[in-house]
C-alpha cells in the first residue's frame, strides 16, 4: 500500500525559519519519525511526499540520511493542502492509500493498525471534545452537545478511486475543503470513526514543538 506523507505547508504559525517537518529533536527530523513508523508497518512499503518545489531537495537530503530514500517518490505540492493532496494522488499505485501529515510524528503502530483495518471508503481516527463548544459571533447563539462531536485526525485511510473521483468533483466546481474524510462524506460516501491518540499532536505553534519534544524524550517508543 501506498502512504501520502504531506510536507509542503509553511511554518508560519511556529515562527521559524526552518520547515516544522525538518525541525530535530534527538538529531531526528519531525518528519522522519512519521516516515519511519508508516514504513515499519507491513502493509506500507511505500511514501509520496508532497513538498514545496524549493524544499524538495532539503527533504530528500534527510531522507537519504536515514536511508529512506528508496521507499519514497517526491511530488511538488500545490497552492494549499487539497491540491497537494489532489497532485499526490496521481502517484498512487495502490487500491487503497493512507493520508498522514509529515508535522504529527507521533503516531502509533496501534493507530496505524485501527485505521488500516476496516475497509471501508474512508476510515479515520477521532478524539473526544474536552470542553464545551458553542456557536455564535459576539453572542453565543447556540450551545453544542460535545458528546456527539469528534476531534478529526490523521492518518486517514480511503479507497483509492474514491478519493481521486472526490477531489475531482471539487476541483471541476471549484469547491474546497480542509479535510479529506469531509470531503468524501460530502460525496455520499461512508466515513468510519475509529479511536484516536490524543498524543497524535499536529506541530502549529511552538507550544505543540514544546510537547512534541517532551513527549519523545520521555518515551522509549519514538
Amino acid at each position: 500500500m501506498d502512504a501520502i506523507l504531506l510536507a509542503a505547508g509553511s511554518s508560519s504559525r511556529l515562527g521559524s525559519d526552518t520547515d516544522k517537518q525538518l525541525h530535530r529533536v534527538n538529531r531526528k527530523p519531525l518528519i522522519i519519525y512519521s516516515a519511519k513508523r508508516l514504513l515499519s508497518h507491513i502493509k506500507i512499503d511505500r511514501l509520496i511526499i508532497a513538498s514545496r518545489d524549493n524544499g524538495i531537495d532539503a527533504l530528500q537530503e534527510v531522507f537519504k540520511e536515514f536511508s529512506l530514500l528508496q521507499y519514497c517518490e517526491f511530488v511538488s505540492g500545490g497552492k494549499d493542502r487539497q491540491e497537494s493532496v489532489r497532485r499526490s494522488l496521481s502517484a498512487v499505485r495502490s487500491d487503497r492509500v493512507l493520508l498522514h501529515e509529515g508535522a504529527r510524528p507521533l503516531i502509533s503502530d496501534a493507530l496505524i493498525e485501527r485505521v488500516l483495518t476496516p475497509e471501508t471508503a474512508c476510515v479515520t481516527p477521532t478524539v473526544p471534545l474536552p470542553f464545551t463548544v458553542a456557536i455564535g459571533d459576539t453572542f453565543m447563539e447556540k450551545e453544542l452537545d460535545r458528546t456527539s462531536l469528534h476531534n478529526i485526525q490523521l492518518p486517514q485511510a480511503f479507497d483509492t478511486a474514491k478519493l481521486i473521483g472526490a477531489h475531482a468533483h471539487l476541483s471541476s466546481r471549484e469547491l474546497s475543503a480542509t479535510d479529506d474524510s469531509a470531503l468524501i462524506f460530502r460525496m455520499g460516501h461512508s466515513v468510519k470513526f475509529v479511536e484516536g491518540e490524543i498524543t497524535n499532536i499536529k506541530v502549529t505553534y511552538p507550544s505543540d514543538l514544546v510537547l512534541v519534544e517532551s513527549i519523545i524524550n520521555a518515551s522509549g517508543s519514538f
